[in-house]
């Protein structure tokens, strides 16, 4: 699912805008970092409170001249909840972030690699100042090693239940022949008990 967001604009990412467009560039995106810090971000922002891992962006495009889209995989072994987002250019630079007080995007577990997608809604910079740099990553060779993932869970669940089923099954067989012993047994002494009685 993408997640649009409306990140607050830098200080330091409008000036590296400016720069590059008037020298007839475009500024580049490249890392998004996650973080887990929560807050209201303003524009003098230069790092994200409690950054937890950056990676480079795997897929992105230009939806329009002030909205684009991006995938970003986090496949760190980390757990942690994603409050704070940030966008970096290829010098290092803090573009944008998001945050907001009290709200989680998502939670990173290390056992799960995290794919997020994101719609970024900007204003206040030139159309087509910005382009993103990504790994040219499709969505669907990202998401196989996890569908793989839980194949795998999910095959190691079922052989645990099966197995469990079986020794259950076993064990209530056992008993059950326990029960038909004692119940022989029993149906034995009271027939000799009734002999004796009566002779």
């Amino acid at each position: 699912m993408t997640t649009l967001l409306k990140p607050v604009i830098t200080r330091a990412g409008l000036n590296a805008i400016f720069n590059a467009t008037s020298n007839g560039f475009q500024a580049k995106v490249t890392h998004v970092a996650l973080g887990e810090a929560a807050y209201k971000p303003n524009e003098n922002r230069r790092a994200l409170d409690k950054e937890r891992s950056r990676f480079p962006i795997a897929r992105g495009k230009t939806v329009t001249p002030t909205q684009i889209h991006m995938s970003v995989l986090d496949n760190s072994d980390k757990s942690f909840w994603v409050r704070e987002v940030g966008f970096f250019l290829d010098d290092g630079t803090l573009f944008a972030v998001y945050s907001e007080p009290n709200k989680a995007l998502a939670y990173k577990s290390p056992e799960v690699d995290l794919l997020l997608a994101f719609e970024l809604a900007l204003s206040g910079i030139p159309a087509d100042s910005l382009t993103i740099i990504d790994k040219g990553a499709e969505l669907n060779i990202l998401i196989a090693p996890e569908l793989a993932k839980m194949a795998t869970a999910q095959i190691t669940m079922m052989n645990r239940y099966l197995t469990l089923k079986a020794h259950l099954d076993e064990q209530a067989k056992q008993h059950t022949q326990q029960l038909a012993q004692i119940a022989t047994i029993q149906i034995d002494s009271m027939r000799r008990y009734l002999t004796d009685k009566l002779q």
